[in-house]
């Protein structure tokens, strides 16, 4: 059944984009990832071109696209489109809202893609108080934002800092998912190297241990 945006009769262009963007997700589901990068660059010309383009329309089109570069590992062509993105999911949604935290997120990965650690590290921040805002500290969604700054920080060679938000995001991932779940042995692994890097080889070893277990 094809959903619409708005309630009442939909204009043509908005029928138009919702078909080209739902052809955009099954190439994708089926692993065409290049013709899901097609699909999603006309939905997102569809969705600015058509009369009274609807805002809403080029704010996910935009998200399928930059998604889909990201997978193919367009970078260049994927930074700008995500800051506009961020610019874009700011004006609809406020720049305290998690549809702005996820945007900056999307930015903050192409970056880390580019090495700008730096630069993806304060976005990752301002993700994560977002999120700690909007839903508090024992949320998976925070524990994502935790991680990823953790990330950031181990890229950067600052370890102690680096372990503090890993463990944060390893404690509330175990609460939330389950001990076993693949996101948890994520966050596990990049504890890992911080570990092993500051010579913490003990503690390392045991849950190097854990994840070999956990994995079969």
């Amino acid at each position: 059944m094809l959903l619409l945006l708005a309630g009442g009769t939909a204009a043509a262009g908005e029928v138009e984009w919702k078909l080209l963007y739902d052809q955009a997700d099954l190439q994708f589901q089926r692993g065409n990832l290049e013709q899901a990068e097609l699909f999603a660059r006309e939905a997102l010309r569809e969705a600015e071109s058509a009369p009274g383009a609807n805002q809403r329309a080029t704010e996910l089109s935009l998200a399928k696209l930059v998604f889909m570069l990201r997978l193919r590992g367009k970078h260049e062509e994927a930074l700008p489109l995500a800051q506009r993105l961020v610019t874009l999911a700011t004006k609809l949604h406020g720049a305290q809202d998690p549809n702005t935290a996820i945007a900056l997120q999307n930015e903050a990965e192409i970056l880390f893609a580019h090495k700008r650690f730096a630069a993806a590290e304060m976005l990752h921040r301002r993700a994560l108080a977002i999120f700690e805002k909007r839903y508090g500290t024992k949320n998976f969604q925070t524990a994502t934002a935790l991680h990823n700054v953790g990330t950031m920080l181990l890229a950067q060679e600052k370890y102690p800092e680096a372990e503090k938000f890993l463990r944060r995001a390893l404690a509330v991932k175990e609460q939330v998912l389950g001990p076993g779940h693949r996101s948890v042995a994520h966050t596990l692994n990049n504890l890992v190297l911080v570990l092993e890097a500051q010579g913490g080889n003990d503690e390392a070893a045991k849950y190097r241990k854990r994840l070999a277990s956990d994995t079969k």
